[in-house]
């Protein structure tokens, strides 16, 4: 029997979007909301003799799920669902056993789809299964506050859900190692050299006054395709203009971010986590690169009393010349996403 906190959840990516396979990739999850909701329409024709609605009147005219998975942010193990919030991610050797993966926004009318399953204990230790077909992440977003741990949250849309399918003992990658806040250096401003398929991202000018840092990417999907023939069921949603936005706290120790807002300038950000956990060539990394931000406030606030720091919103951008608008860039010991 499994205990209450043998709680599992695994992906696999879909080949035909809808069709559930067996999930052959587990997490380390901190929290998930997956649920179920369906569209029910009740019959309001006038009978004699009724009381109340119809039982044999009430019907079930379109059904999908939904939720969220978090979690934190690991040297191996996390190329197919990085792939899967982005749209597109590559895996290419660098040297001897050290690969590197590179996601960017799918350029696809589609995004790619994923079977995810979660395995619920019941109190008596019994697991039961729930299977989520056709999953399609909707917004994710990656944060690292101030001490703490870098994590990804990403907000999913699936096709249907069942309780019928086997369930898949989950297994574990080998010894991965957590990317943290210890391990941090973030850069605004200066040049920043893009990322190649098996270079890291270079350059920027490096600050030391910045305590957190969050990014949110929205695919701004077209989740409402419930067409005839569908069976209640939703098509695949369609990527729409997508939408990037983050924010940063920062130390008030210069004017060079509140120059940057009042003038509205453009500012390259990187941020760089780098592990302990060597590699046949350097150690496992991993990389957020925004090639152009624009910062939506504040000036400084006085106080008198306390350090005063500024909590700063920022938009990316297409950046015009640059190929992506975000990368994240991933240096690890996995051989494939």
């Amino acid at each position: 029997m499994a205990a209450l906190q043998d709680a599992s959840v695994g992906t696999i990516p879909e080949v035909a979007y809808g069709t559930a396979l067996t999930p052959t990739r587990f997490y380390e999850f901190v929290d998930e909301s997956f649920d179920y909701s369906k569209t029910v329409k009740q019959g309001t024709g006038i009978r004699v003799g009724s009381k109340v609605a119809r039982s044999g009147r009430r019907v079930v005219t379109e059904t999908q799920a939904k939720g969220d998975l978090t979690v934190e942010l690991l040297s191996k193990g996390l190329g197919t669902l990085l792939q899967a919030c982005f749209g597109a991610g590559t895996s290419t050797l660098v040297s001897g056993t050290t690969y590197q993966q590179v996601f960017t926004l799918g350029t696809g009318a589609t995004p790619p789809s994923m079977t995810l399953q979660k395995g619920v204990v019941r109190a008596d230790g019994t697991v039961d299964p729930y299977t989520y077909a056709g999953g399609v992440v909707d917004s994710f977003e990656i944060d690292c506050p101030q001490g703490d741990i870098a994590k990804v949250k990403s907000s999913w849309i699936f096709r249907d859900v069942v309780t019928s399918t086997t369930y898949a003992t989950p297994s574990y990658v080998a010894t991965p190692n957590l990317f943290h806040f210890a391990q941090g250096s973030i850069t605004i401003g200066g040049t920043v050299v893009a990322p190649t398929t098996t270079a890291l991202a270079s350059g920027g000018t490096s600050v030391a006054n910045v305590r957190d840092f969050s990014v949110k990417v929205d695919n701004k999907l077209a989740a409402d395709r419930f067409n005839y023939n569908g069976a209640g069921k939703m098509l695949s949603p369609t990527y729409g203009l997508r939408d990037i936005s983050g924010k940063i706290t920062a130390e008030y120790t210069d004017q060079a971010l509140t120059n940057a807002y009042m003038s509205d300038s453009p500012l390259a950000l990187s941020l760089t986590f780098v592990s302990s956990e060597a590699l046949s060539t350097g150690t496992a990394t991993l990389q957020i690169v925004l090639p152009e931000i624009k910062l939506n406030g504040e000036l400084p606030k006085a106080n008198g009393t306390d350090l005063i720091t500024q909590s700063v919103d920022f938009d990316a951008l297409d950046n015009l010349t640059a190929t992506q608008p975000i990368w994240a860039v991933l240096r690890t010991a996995d051989t494939a996403l």
